[in-house]
């Protein structure tokens, strides 16, 4: 049984060179943790800028924070080292397309609608998305090809719709929306007031 199992894993081998690493089996034993797919958004009107992820967790309740990995290479790393404040909307199954959208794979048919937070004129926050959230950064931290960015929520807002689901390189659903409580703590639908339809990228 033991010899069973060390034949599965995908370790170098002491004194080997790093190279021997199988990054793509790193890559697909990574897809079989399901995440949600999230677009991160900075800037507003002409200097809006947005990408999808999905490396997105939850980082404390007191503060209330949020955290997302993203790439050094992505445009939207050098947004976020330079900006201080950054919109996050967890997409609803309906907005695979907005997924795709904002993961390089234009979607020309698609107009992404985005909402102007009140009070904070950087942040834009995708309509229609099953969780949107403003937040400042409070920190970053470098994590290999990544950085780790930290941001205090100031502002989110609960829809009960469905979220979109990543798992093994396909999107996919949970059967049914889970039901939220919508009298909590930053959660406040005056704070959406305007609609918009700036650059999508």
């Amino acid at each position: 049984m033991k010899r069973a199992v060390d034949e599965q894993l995908h370790m170098p081998q002491a004194g080997s060179e790093p190279a021997s690493f199988d990054e793509r089996r790193f890559r697909q034993a990574l897809g079989r943790f399901a995440t949600s797919v999230v677009v991160i958004s900075t800037g507003s009107g002409d200097t809006l800028h947005a990408m999808t992820a999905n490396a997105f967790m939850s980082g404390s309740l007191k503060l209330p924070l949020i955290v997302v990995s993203v790439g050094h290479r992505a445009r939207m790393h050098e947004r976020l080292m330079e900006n201080g404040m950054f919109g996050m909307s967890v997409l609803s199954e309906a907005q695979e397309s907005h997924s795709r959208h904002f993961a390089g794979e234009p979607q020309q048919w698609l107009t992404p609608r985005f909402a102007q937070v009140e009070g904070l004129p950087d942040v834009m926050l995708l309509e229609h998305a099953a969780a949107r959230f403003a937040a400042r950064v409070v920190d970053r931290h470098p994590c290999g090809d990544h950085t780790l960015f930290v941001g205090e929520v100031q502002v989110f807002l609960l829809d009960e719709h469905v979220p979109l689901i990543f798992f093994g390189g396909r999107y996919a659903s949970v059967s049914a929306p889970v039901l939220t409580d919508r009298a909590a703590p930053y959660a406040a639908s005056s704070s959406f007031p305007a609609s918009s339809q700036p650059p999508a990228r």
